[in-house]
């Protein structure tokens, strides 16, 4: 007869701010467990219905809301300073309509099928990753707001036998944590909140378990965040220091997504080597490199970048003490 606390068992085995597999989370009360039954329901339509109700969806947010236009404005000024108004203005529309798409990819991602997330989602390099795990060598992805960078939950498709974990930022609202943690520990990854990050990893690279974990490093710091400013899209732009300091005192390699193909509902990523052994470069180079690979992307192909971000709310003079 099956144990009942079996799921107890293994939640408690998890490290403190970690979760696989939807365990080690919050309980969510009645009401958000019904909210999730329909969101996952409606996760299961098409994703040619789900884009329907995109397109409603972006006629609201553009057209009638106008959600955070004036900040996505500033910043394609601030970045295509030399483009027109009408070039911007044909960025500016594309990118509500991937942001419109993306928000129905990530509920899609709750319940999408192994077969329908590899055709959605090519990586055509994925050796890169393979290899260095092989070797015993821990990587980072370190990736940008840029694309479906939800949809990387098809690494453990292309990475059989592998272990494969994310850092994630802890949202104020419960119930939308408990969807954003569920949808990326899906296919057994470890979901570890960004400040148990160092912690978790250190751990896994003591007992001899390389992995490959997913970092999101293009948001802006926190005031009080450890900070590396650099010349980005013509601006002095702060970076979250964490990715490139745990990568130095861990020695993991670093390898950057660039999303190099796209139609609606289609990505292909090309993986680039950023360092394989960042302890070998000067401070800072590693987040410098980084940076210059998310310009490339998002000057090729603009409307897949997060441009409602307040990439540049922090000033450098603001932190007179920091280089």
């Amino acid at each position: 007869m099956p144990n009942k606390n079996n799921g107890e068992a293994e939640e408690s085995k998890l490290p403190l701010g970690v979760s696989r597999n939807g365990r080690g989370m919050d309980r969510l009360n009645i009401f958000e467990r019904v909210g999730r039954r329909i969101i996952r329901g409606f996760s299961h339509l098409p994703m040619i219905v789900l884009y329907v109700f995109s397109d409603f969806v972006y006629f609201l947010l553009y057209w009638v809301v106008g959600y955070r236009q004036k900040v996505v404005r500033k910043n394609l000024i601030t970045v295509f300073p030399n483009k027109t108004d009408k070039e911007r203005l044909q960025i500016e529309r594309k990118f509500y309509r991937h942001l419109s798409d993306y928000f129905f990819e990530t509920i899609k991602s709750l319940t999408i099928s192994d077969e329908e997330l590899v055709k959605r989602l090519k990586v055509s390099n994925i050796e890169l990753i393979n290899d260095l795990l092989e070797k015993g060598k821990s990587v980072f992805l370190y990736a940008p707001h840029f694309g479906n960078w939800e949809w990387f939950t098809v690494l453990p498709l292309l990475l059989p036998g592998k272990e494969i974990h994310c850092f994630y930022q802890k949202q104020g609202n419960r119930f939308a944590n408990y969807l954003s943690v569920e949808s990326r520990t899906r296919r057994n990854i470890a979901a570890a909140e960004s400040h148990h990050g160092f912690r978790y990893t250190y751990e896994c690279i003591r007992k001899g378990i390389a992995s490959m974990t997913l970092v999101i490093g293009d948001q802006c710091p926190h005031r009080t965040a450890q900070k590396i400013w650099l010349p980005f899209c013509g601006q002095d732009t702060p970076f979250l220091a964490g990715p490139e300091h745990i990568a130095r005192k861990l020695d993991i390699a670093l390898v950057y997504p660039s999303f190099v193909g796209y139609k609606s509902g289609y990505y292909e990523v090309d993986l680039h080597m950023i360092a394989e052994n960042p302890r070998d470069l000067p401070d800072h180079e590693c987040t410098s490199r980084f940076a210059a690979l998310i310009e490339d992307d998002l000057r090729r192909i603009p409307q897949l970048w997060l441009w409602s971000h307040r990439r540049w709310k922090l000033k450098h003079e603001d932190f007179p003490d920091v280089k």
